[in-house]
């Protein structure tokens, strides 16, 4: 057996799953995060998480924290329904990696995405570094990889790991050629406490996806079912979770150009720059967007990567949105980047048990994740072209 060393860029939902995986398999890791905290920035509100993505969260986390994460998971009595601005009902629109069903055992689920991040952290919090940003790196013949951290002295590893997102450093210097290509679209998203005034009550009923004329929103009504606190008590004594209220998520994807966003300077003004793009469109959706807090409010370019893209053989290699970042449309850059992670983990322990070598262990693990990024990629853009499309 081989012992091997992991240093892993980026403690997002999968270089955190990732992290999990490999305790469990008995691998050494160290995860190095550039912001100051797990809270230090707005990092979004509801995921929903497929069949995929919770195959690989029951493999990489104990079994406790996996009860918990499905526990925390939002309790809605509908489905979900596709509608036109107007909320007429309307078919034949939705993405087919969407599963919509029912039954809690197959279906999505959704989740608050800090919650999920605070269950990812759980057991781990040791071995996770925040506020050091990673400034590069250095391979050497022997096989190892030094790296030079904001704030701390080299460190040493038999594998680095770029989990650092779109922007991902590691990408930077690994594969500078890899850049995402700029989509023209973008996602904007916030939320909205409950409970909801009298126009928005048409929203208070699950998952509703409004099909516009060359753009769509979501509205996703998140109610969970116990107090997180209470819960983590009960399922994964340890694990401390942030209190959630009740909220109403929703997010506005499109084109820049059909949106009049083709430049804005203030995150803050844009539920008012959207006034006009949603001109006829249902009073109760033109108020929940118009009048969310806009200190909840952002908004993400949409990106497509290049997993495609070859860099030198050796023991440095990339997982999630720093390869492959891909439209929301399909609902399955997250679920890829956990399936990455589960993927890692199982390829770096089968190494470990065959001593084999860890940088000869990711020729199998790359060559799994650019067919399944470029498969999802593709269903994304086929994703992203169905929901912006103009209504006949």
């Amino acid at each position: 057996m081989q012992d091997f060393h992991v240093v892993i860029i980026g403690a997002g939902l999968g270089g955190l799953c990732l992290a999990q995986g490999l305790k469990r398999a008995g691998i050494s890791f160290d995860v190095y995060e550039r912001d100051a905290a797990p809270d230090s920035r707005l990092q979004g509100y509801r995921i929903r998480i497929d069949a995929y993505g919770q195959r690989a969260l029951a493999a990489c986390l104990p079994p406790e924290l996996f009860a918990l994460f499905r526990a925390t998971a939002s309790r809605n009595a509908s489905s979900g329904r596709f509608v036109t601005p107007q909320l007429l009902p309307i078919e034949g629109r939705a993405p087919a990696s969407w599963d919509m069903a029912e039954d809690d055992d197959t279906g999505d689920l959704s989740v608050n995405r800090q919650t999920l991040r605070e269950i990812l952290l759980a057991g781990i919090e040791g071995h996770v570094h925040f506020g050091h940003e990673l400034k590069s790196y250095r391979c050497f013949e022997d096989g190892s990889v030094s790296i030079s951290l904001e704030g701390l002295p080299l460190v040493s590893c038999d594998l680095l790991v770029g989990a650092d997102g779109v922007n991902s450093q590691v990408r930077r210097q690994l594969a500078p050629y890899a850049e995402p290509r700029d989509t023209g679209s973008i996602c904007i998203y916030g939320k909205m406490e409950l409970p909801l005034s009298t126009t928005a009550e048409p929203l208070d009923d699950g998952t509703t996806v409004v099909f516009a004329d060359g753009c769509t929103v979501i509205f996703d009504l998140m109610r969970f079912g116990g107090d997180f606190s209470a819960l983590a008590s009960r399922l994964a004594p340890g694990c401390h979770l942030t209190p959630v209220e009740d909220y109403l998520y929703w997010a506005l994807i499109g084109p820049r150009q059909r949106l009049g966003l083709e430049e804005y300077d203030h995150v803050q003004d844009l539920p008012v720059l959207l006034t006009n793009a949603m001109r006829g469109w249902h009073p109760g959706i033109r108020q929940i967007i118009s009048r969310s807090d806009p200190a909840t409010v952002a908004a993400l370019p949409i990106r497509s990567g290049r997993p495609d893209a070859l860099w030198p053989f050796g023991a440095v290699t990339l997982l999630g949105d720093a390869v492959h970042a891909m439209s929301p449309a399909g609902g399955l850059g997250a679920n890829t980047a956990l399936e990455d992670a589960r993927v890692l983990a199982e390829t770096l322990s089968d190494a470990r048990s065959k001593a084999k070598p860890a940088k000869i262990a990711m020729l199998d693990y790359e060559a799994d994740m650019r067919d399944r990024a470029a498969r999802a990629i593709d269903a994304s853009e086929r994703g992203a072209a169905m929901l912006f499309e103009n209504l006949a």
